[in-house]
């Protein structure tokens, strides 16, 4: 018993030459101590062989018996290996909000995790071959992807595996797929949303600039005796009520190409010093007189957005700055780091704003009424600041302060991770 017993200890490792090596000796062993001539080798009754044949047997199969599960523990550990790769590649995948994105990031987890040489995804929709890794020859293995096909190339992952991948990949691509388009649907919904406001808004905002134009028309076209001073007043009526349309239209058109242009914005670092700069700079030839002062600290991280829109938020705060503050009062436009935010304040030294007003502000065509209501513009300016904070991201705010009103911005810092620009308009 206690040589069967070493003889399955040395078994358990699986290793065939060991085991019968032993299985020997113990026999020989045996023979030389118990069995016929004591201190002989030789084997020549029954009961010798017998004891040989077990010991050999015993050996065989412990030896069977190991290599066996050693070989389903090394196929659960590489499995759950593999349910590991693969939940790491569904983590990565599902964060893709394109599928150029997503079809980026497929490839090169695949060569990352899986241990192949390269890796080809085509998408089937007339786009690029997006590849990964070392694609050289005849693919070892390819996984339908309903009108794409996925590649693999070197060793790849065991069947059970390959197929998991190509469910996962599709599922992530109509996944983003679907995304895509519920962007695109959203940003048609908001179109038509414009448009029926500026329709329903024309009736209302055009119609007064309108009457004066044609009734000072008419005077002017029915009356011949009309005196100088008269015509030129009436000429001077007609000659602002078309400005204050022109301004309507550029401004709707404006915030029509803005709500379009954040379908499609193109990310990027973008410092607000320089952002205010470039605003200032553009301001300048119709705030003679008034002075812009920029309060920013050389430590503020940059935010991440497009740096066309994040100009014209600034344009259009600023412009309603100068228009409703104090003539010859200063701007002031400063920015702080406030957690993981840029809070971008812009005052200035305007007169008190109504409660029941603020909440209105940022509507589109709302004019205050009162002083506020005798200033040149549309109504559309902050509704078109609210638009692009909110676009990337971040907020809009009045906050009332001894000095004057201030519009406060709350726009999210810029991470490290990069980001799949689209196309600029």
């Amino acid at each position: 018993m206690a040589l069967l017993l070493e003889i399955l200890a040395v078994s358990a490792s699986g290793e065939w030459a060991v085991a019968i090596f032993t299985a020997i000796s113990a026999s020989l062993a045996f023979s030389w101590f118990f069995i016929d001539q004591v201190g002989s080798l030789r084997i020549t009754s029954a009961e010798g062989a017998v004891t040989f044949c077990m010991m050999v047997l015993t050996a065989l199969t412990a030896t069977q018996l190991s290599i066996r599960a050693q070989r389903r523990a090394a196929e659960a550990i590489g499995r759950r290996e593999e349910m590991e790769r693969l939940q790491e590649l569904g983590n990565s995948l599902f964060a893709s909000d394109t599928v150029s994105e997503a079809a980026t990031k497929t490839v090169a987890q695949i060569e990352r995790l899986f241990g192949v040489s390269g890796a080809e995804l085509e998408l089937g929709d007339g786009s690029p071959v997006v590849s990964a890794g070392d694609c050289v020859g005849v693919a070892s293995a390819t996984t339908g992807l309903g009108s794409g096909s996925l590649r693999f190339y070197g060793t790849p992952p065991s069947v059970e595996v390959s197929s998991a991948i190509g469910n996962l990949v599709h599922l992530v691509l109509e996944r983003a797929r679907s995304g895509e388009e519920r962007a695109r649907a959203e940003a048609a919904r908001r179109g038509e949303e414009l448009r029926n406001v500026v329709l329903n808004a024309l009736a209302h905002n055009f119609k007064t600039p309108l009457t004066s134009i044609k009734a000072a028309s008419s005077i002017l076209r029915a009356s011949p005796n009309v005196s100088a001073e008269d015509t030129a007043e009436l000429v001077a009526v007609i000659d602002e009520e078309a400005d204050r349309l022109d301004l309507l239209i550029r401004e709707s058109l404006d915030l029509a190409r803005i709500e379009a242009h954040q379908a499609r914005p193109m990310f990027e670092n973008c410092a607000l010093a320089e952002v205010a700069e470039s605003v200032i700079a553009r301001v300048a030839r119709y705030i003679a007189g008034r002075t812009i002062q920029i309060d920013m600290p050389e430590s503020l991280p940059p935010v991440r957005g497009d740096r066309f829109l994040l100009g014209q938020m600034l344009m259009q705060v600023v412009d309603n700055a100068w228009k409703y503050s104090k003539p010859g009062s200063d701007i002031c436009i400063s920015a702080e780091q406030v957690d993981a935010e840029v809070r971008l304040t812009v005052q200035n030294e305007g007169g008190d704003i109504p409660l029941e007003a603020r909440d209105k502000l940022f509507t589109k065509f709302y004019r205050a009424a009162g002083e506020g209501s005798q200033v040149e513009g549309t109504g559309l300016g902050l509704a078109i600041a609210q638009a692009i904070a909110e676009a990337h991201g971040g907020k809009v705010w009045l906050d009332m302060l001894p000095r004057g009103p201030a519009f406060r911005f709350a726009l999210p810092v810029a991470t490290e991770t990069p980001q799949i620009q689209g196309v600029k308009n």
